[in-house]
């Protein structure tokens, strides 16, 4: 009898381990990410143990910083970036992998002290990494989008006359690359909030007039979001908005969102 029940304890283990492993696919993951469930998302495609598995992990983690839930913003990306390039390991022409590289590689950057990014030539590595990918995937638009982030994100920390002396970034170029991307995927909320508050974050010097980041905020407003990410970033869009004539303000929550923290403006009695 005890063997008995071993044998049927075995089998069922075996029959459900099958069909979780054949449950997770990429587009079941993808489901997942979708709905916000990136936990879920993360375990199931790094059991796939394929170059899109790891990918799609890395997505995960990324997608947890993006949106202010990773504990550790340094350690997660420096995981996700691993995951990716276990990912590429597999398979060098897995794009969504190349992609999660990238992007893994830009947040790695931005939690790196200056002192140290300078030293290291992070940010070169880094701009380096960008320009392969679009080189190599010409007809994605996140590829402008990257590059533009970059341009702007070495501005706001350097200042505009450094980050051109010291990187070669330009807040013109930046701009030039995002509007690109723009054109080309209006109703992408998460490359339009993105350029939004890169525009925020810059310098008053190095940004005087927001006319344009008021459009953008008013662009986004109108898009139905097509996942969890897009309606939080169409409701972090909201809340700038109307905080529109408060630059001091709207530039604080503008970092908190870059450097991967949830956004907020300070309460009265702050």
């Amino acid at each position: 009898m005890k063997r008995a029940l071993i044998a049927i304890f075995t089998a069922c283990t075996l029959f459900f381990g099958e069909a979780a492993s054949f449950a997770s696919t990429p587009e079941t993951i993808r489901d997942a990410l979708t709905a916000g469930n990136f936990e879920t998302a993360f375990i199931q495609a790094e059991t796939l143990e394929t170059a899109e598995g790891y990918a799609l992990a890395a997505e995960s983690l990324l997608s947890e910083i993006m949106l202010g839930q990773a504990k550790k913003n340094k350690k997660q990306a420096k995981r996700a970036r691993k995951l990716a390039e276990a990912g590429l390991e597999l398979d060098p022409s897995n794009q969504n992998a190349r992609l999660q590289y990238a992007l893994a590689d830009g947040f790695v950057a931005r939690e790196t002290g200056d002192v140290s990014a300078w030293m290291k030539k992070i940010p070169q590595k880094t701009q380096a990494i960008v320009e392969a990918y679009r080189r190599d995937f010409p007809h994605d638009t996140r590829g402008d989008a990257l590059l533009g982030a970059w341009h702007l994100g070495v501005a706001q920390r350097a200042g505009s006359k450094n980050a051109k002396k010291w990187f070669g970034a330009d807040v013109a170029e930046g701009r030039a690359l995002y509007q690109s991307a723009r054109a080309d995927q209006p109703d992408d909320i998460v490359i339009a909030v993105n350029y939004a508050f890169s525009l925020l974050a810059l310098k008053e010097e190095d940004l005087s007039d927001l006319a344009e980041v008021r459009e953008l905020l008013r662009v986004v407003s109108l898009i139905t979001p097509k996942d969890h990410m897009g309606q939080v970033l169409k409701n972090y869009g909201a809340e700038a908005s109307n905080k529109i004539d408060s630059r001091d303000l709207l530039r604080g929550y503008a970092e908190m969102f870059l450097s991967g923290q949830v956004p907020e403006f300070p309460s009265a009695e702050d």
